[in-house]
């Protein structure tokens, strides 16, 4: 074969070769997340790509807030598509993701539990409810339309929250109390009423799963508070975090904010080891009290 018939024929099957690769690269980076929102010290609520988290695109002043109310989470109703925010105070909100004004979910109230955090707080997919946990091994649940406790035992008189944090008795930490600071749930499209409660501890760095992993039985509900230990984020204990599972991909970020006074980081976690993976400093570094994917 001529030399240059030889450089066509390599050419074209170089082509090849990378078109195919490209076309098979495409699924998985089609279904990232592309779009992240988090809520800094300063009410500021600001909106990031996951791969450039330090660019911010667009940001504005959280306004609306009653008066002493600080936010300590946010997350996303998927099937709605708002933006919701958890106050120090209990009190739920509604975000403008276009003006950064706060609506006061009708009905919420004050929670005397929540004075201290800090907490983790996320939606449940599969029952459309709010997963808070956090400050003293709380637990518990809210109704996103009142904002109100849900009850864990009807049978019982007044509003029972669920039962408090605790290792499961087989677990490698069973003697020790977690310090729970994040939670977020996956997302199951082949079943919607299947979901796993992910949370992260920051005494030790770990990520943990509330309640026993989708389709395992017997199952236990992250209702009862049973922790199980996944691995450890490599980042060693941290100050705070907050965490997020995208709905398409159940790709779990998570924005660290080290021990050591470091920069706020925001990690990829691997669900299935708990190995969290720097992508880059989100925003100007600073500590931010929540972080939602958007759907």
């Amino acid at each position: 074969m001529p030399y240059s018939s030889k450089v066509l024929h390599l050419a074209v099957l170089l082509s090849a070769v990378l078109t195919t690769t490209a076309t098979l690269a495409a699924p998985t980076l089609s279904k990232a997340p592309t779009s992240v929102w988090a809520v800094d010290d300063q009410h500021i609520l600001f909106n990031v790509h996951p791969e450039r988290p330090s660019d911010v695109l667009s940001s504005f002043p959280v306004t609306g807030l009653l008066e002493a109310d600080r936010i300590i989470g946010i997350d996303f109703r998927v099937a709605r598509g708002v933006l919701y925010a958890l106050a120090n105070s209990g009190r739920l909100y509604r975000l403008d993701t276009q003006s950064g004004q706060a609506e006061l979910v009708e009905g919420s109230e004050s929670i005397t539990e929540m004075a201290v955090g800090p907490y983790g707080f996320d939606f449940n997919p599969a029952a459309d409810k709010l997963r808070v946990v956090g400050n003293h091994n709380k637990n518990m649940r809210l109704d996103p339309d009142s904002g109100a406790r849900v009850d864990f035992d009807k049978q019982q008189a007044g509003v029972q929250t669920d039962p408090d944090l605790a290792f499961s008795e087989t677990d490698s930490q069973a003697l020790t109390n977690p310090d729970i600071v994040a939670a977020a749930y996956t997302y199951n499209s082949s079943d919607s009423k299947m979901t796993t409660n992910y949370a992260i501890d920051r005494r030790t760095g770990m990520l943990l799963i509330q309640g026993t992993k989708e389709g395992v039985s017997p199952s236990v509900s992250p209702n009862l508070g049973v922790l199980y230990t996944v691995g450890a984020l490599g980042t060693g204990p941290i100050k705070d975090a907050s965490f997020d599972i995208s709905d398409i991909s159940n790709t779990a970020l998570a924005a660290i904010w080290p021990i050591e006074g470091r920069q706020t980081q925001l990690m990829k976690v691997d669900l299935e080891t708990g190995h969290a993976t720097a992508i880059g400093v989100l925003g100007n570094g600073g500590h931010v009290s929540g972080l939602a994917i958007e759907p």
